[in-house]
């Protein structure tokens, strides 16, 4: 049987899910192909997914839809912010923005504040060197600064601390985290932050679920890392 053909049949199979396990595809390929080894069933597998009719999306999950890979681009304002930072601080800075929420989302955030994580020793050191900067710094703000002197400004940059094991990308010359970690960030920053200046952050899951491969397991390790892993899940089972 043709993958392709295989494909379809399996569409059928797991007609309304939209994603499943890799013990669920295991059993329907076995029923496919009853007399063959564990090992072909392996071999059928992966030559599904190498031919791109079957996508994996997590650890142990696979779906038939494919969704591109985000890519963070950021603004030519945000790289001169980082590409000053850079020059005043050599360590490692990943940075993420509101115009990225909106770009998830599909909103239209009017603030514009970019967020710098970096090693949380520097933190200080750092602060002071750039509050000469136009644009207004704060060092991790509490509820209390952010909304009186934060939530009043257009444009802000934010230091944080950078959580080990962030899950990263590189879009050119520029550090950023990767979708799982701008929703688990956005998560963790959305009372305090975000939801004031209009975020939806169910929406911006939703969203961020149906226009592109997030993968779940990678998430939910960095939502782990940051102890809101029960609290996030339980909000991913409202958009599935």
């Amino acid at each position: 049987m043709k993958n392709s053909d295989l494909a379809h049949n399996l569409r059928e199979y797991f007609f309304g899910k939209q994603e499943f396990t890799t013990t669920e595809i295991t059993d329907a390929l076995q029923e496919h192909f009853p007399d063959v080894s564990s090992s072909t069933i392996a071999w059928r597998l992966n030559q599904l997914k190498k031919e791109k009719l079957l996508y994996q999306i997590g650890r142990g999950l696979y779906t038939f839809d494919f969704k591109p890979e985000f890519s963070a681009k950021f603004s030519l304002k945000s790289k001169r912010i980082y590409n000053r930072v850079k020059g005043i601080y050599p360590g490692e800075i990943v940075m993420w923005d509101t115009a990225l929420l909106n770009e998830i989302a599909g909103d239209d955030i009017i603030k514009y504040w970019v967020f710098l994580a970096l090693n949380k020793d520097d933190l200080d050191s750092l602060f002071g060197e750039m509050l000469s900067f136009s644009k207004k710094v704060y060092l991790q703000p509490d509820k209390e600064t952010t909304a009186r002197y934060l939530i009043p400004q257009d444009e802000a940059i934010i230091l944080t601390a950078l959580i080990s094991e962030t899950p990263t990308d590189r879009s050119g010359d520029y550090s950023s985290p990767s979708i799982e970690a701008i929703l688990v960030n956005a998560w963790f920053e959305h009372e305090q932050f975000l939801q004031p200046i209009g975020l939806n952050i169910h929406k911006l899951y939703e969203q961020a679920f149906a226009k592109y491969n997030v993968n779940k397991s990678k998430l939910l390790r960095y939502a782990s890392r940051r102890d809101k892993r029960k609290k996030i899940n339980e909000l991913l089972k409202t958009i599935e």
